[in-house]
């Protein structure tokens, strides 16, 4: 199967272990990109002693647009925005966009485990666009979607363990602040969905929102550590360190690309489910790399939001009611189709 057509060229002549591997490509590809995310998400904790978590963002994203122009240039992509409307959506989605990856780096990684930050982050985006598509679109937001709300917050109390609730010494950054910087992060990611959605049916292709949201994200971790790092610009330190951050910048084009193929190859439910693994593979990756091993009271509120996250897709794409608990009966499909993240092009 070509890499980039989604054809089954490779397979003329398939045997059935050839045929097998094909169908199981964007399967092995999701898990793949989740992997490379949790190993930049961990990788961006190594680092933050070393050099200054905007930097770190600045190099990251930096070689992401190079990636993104270069294939722009290949393909032939216009980046030409015919409208003021188109001009605005795209600002408002690339700002949204940085600043939920800023609030996640330095709020999130920087003071919290990257295992539970991802957890609060990647789990409560689809109960955000829940609400938001409520609030401003009139989308169906019912009992089952509000329980489901109540315990994804009760998740996340698990995993920030506030001292009033769970006792021991009081961390205003690690317990509230860390915390409140992940949920603001996944909130700012589900505006950006709801924009980039809007920009979807107007006819401007992931490829050119990618390179927008890339360029502003790029832009402002400059300026963020020009104006607000303490220390400036520094220069990573020969060996290890400048390694890793290429190593880092090249895992995240990798990820992207690969993530965007399975979208556009598989059933979108299929990759959001596998996807949430990226959460699973931070708790494990950062204990093997930095050594830190997660608390087992956040493990269990990392499982209730992945269960949370897995029946919230699961509901949208059935389309499920439950009325009563012995009983399940699918609804009458709205004049509006539902308001679904899983096709839109990931922001990280």
């Amino acid at each position: 199967m070509d890499a980039i057509t989604g054809s089954a060229s490779g397979c003329a002549t398939p045997s059935s272990a050839c045929v097998r591997l094909c169908r199981r490509r964007t399967i092995h590809f999701t898990i793949i990109s989740a992997i490379f995310f949790a190993v930049v998400i961990v990788l961006v904790k190594y680092t933050k002693d070393s050099v200054p978590v905007y930097e770190v963002l600045f190099i990251n994203y930096g070689i992401l647009l190079l990636f993104v122009i270069t294939l722009l240039l290949y393909i032939g992509e216009s980046l030409r925005l015919r409208t003021g409307e188109h001009i605005l959506l795209m600002g408002v989605s690339g700002m949204t966009c940085a600043a939920a990856i800023a609030l996640f780096y330095f709020g999130g990684i920087a003071h919290m485990s990257a295992g539970d930050a991802t957890a609060i982050m990647l789990t409560t985006i689809s109960i955000f666009v829940g609400i938001f598509g409520r609030i401003f679109l009139k989308e169906l937001f019912d009992s089952v979607d509000f329980i489901l709300t109540i315990i994804d917050v009760g998740g996340v109390v698990l995993i920030a363990q506030p001292s009033f609730i769970f006792g021991g010494g009081y961390d205003r950054v690690a317990s509230i602040l860390a915390p409140l910087a992940a949920l603001l992060s996944s909130a700012m990611f589900a505006t950006t969905f709801l924009i980039t959605r809007r920009l979807g049916t107007l006819g401007i292709s992931s490829l050119v929102i990618v390179f927008y949201h890339t360029a502003i994200i790029t832009t402002m971790s400059a300026i963020m550590t020009t104006f607000l790092s303490e220390d400036g610009w520094v220069t990573p330190p020969c060996g290890t360190v400048r390694y890793v951050l290429a190593a880092m910048g090249l895992l995240l084009c990798v990820a992207r690309c690969l993530l965007m193929y399975c979208y556009a190859n598989e059933e979108s439910f299929l990759v959001s489910v596998l996807s949430s693994n990226e959460v699973v593979f931070s708790y494990i990756l950062e204990f093997a790399i930095i050594g830190t091993a997660p608390d087992p009271i956040a493990l269990l509120g990392a499982a209730l939001m992945v269960s949370v996250s897995i029946i919230v897709s699961i509901k949208r794409v059935k389309n499920f009611t439950f009325w009563s608990p012995c009983r399940l009966r699918r609804r009458d499909r709205p004049t509006d189709e539902p308001l679904s993240t899983e096709n839109l092009p990931r922001p990280m």
